[in-house]
């Protein structure tokens, strides 16, 4: 297990470089726009993003090196092959969310605002949104393949995120009912995080078991 995470990150670290670009440059126009007031959530956001992203980075690049032919010749079997992925991805989203946090209280302190306790209800949103993403991809993928889950992904979160900002948009949903919805969302998403994962690793396990390599 440990030859197999430590493939993942070695996979990875040629990307590192582009997706810490990435990062500042969404980052830094946000402090700069700011006047010294940066939102820490966003920062922790867009770290959190690119960690549940090395997600697909991984699955591609084991697609094209042709990983999976040469995986399943070593002495590990398909369960703890789709477990290092998860294992991986949990990994990958502490991390960013720990870069993220890094990167807000190191602004805070300059800007002289200091963090705030709505990072604490961020990190929590963002964890609970992690294991869901997480949970869909990873099975989506061992399904499909990266480029076809990539387009179910985008369909499965963006419509109803899409909904979401067009009912809000047109003032169908007044700002009481969304700050009500939010607080009961705090608490839910992450034991609905928790169930999708402990449905989604099963899941997964029995797709890879099927699947021709």
């Amino acid at each position: 297990m440990k030859g197999l995470l430590l493939k993942e990150i070695l996979g990875i670290k040629s990307f590192l470089k582009m997706y810490l670009f990435i990062i500042a440059v969404c980052i830094i126009p946000v402090a700069v726009s700011q006047n010294g007031s940066f939102s820490s959530g966003f920062a922790i956001g867009v770290c959190t993003f690119v960690g549940i992203m090395m997600c697909f980075v991984s699955f591609n690049y084991d697609a094209v090196s042709k990983w999976d032919k040469f995986v399943l010749t070593l002495p590990f079997t398909r369960e703890q092959i789709v477990r290092s992925k998860y294992l991986f991805s949990l990994i990958m989203i502490g991390v960013g969310m720990g870069m993220g946090l890094a990167v807000s209280a190191v602004l805070a302190a300059v800007s002289g605002t200091g963090l705030g306790p709505e990072v604490f209800f961020t990190m929590v949103f963002l964890v609970a949104c992690g294991l869901l993403s997480i949970s869909v991809i990873i099975p989506l993928i061992f399904k499909f393949g990266v480029e076809k889950s990539r387009i179910i992904v985008i369909v499965i979160f963006l419509v109803p995120f899409m909904t979401f900002i067009g009912l809000f948009g047109n003032g169908t949903v007044d700002d009481a009912a969304v700050e009500a919805a939010f607080s009961v969302l705090l608490w839910l998403l992450p034991l609905c995080g928790a169930a999708a994962l402990a449905v989604s690793y099963p899941a997964s396990v029995h797709i890879y078991r099927k699947k021709e390599v």
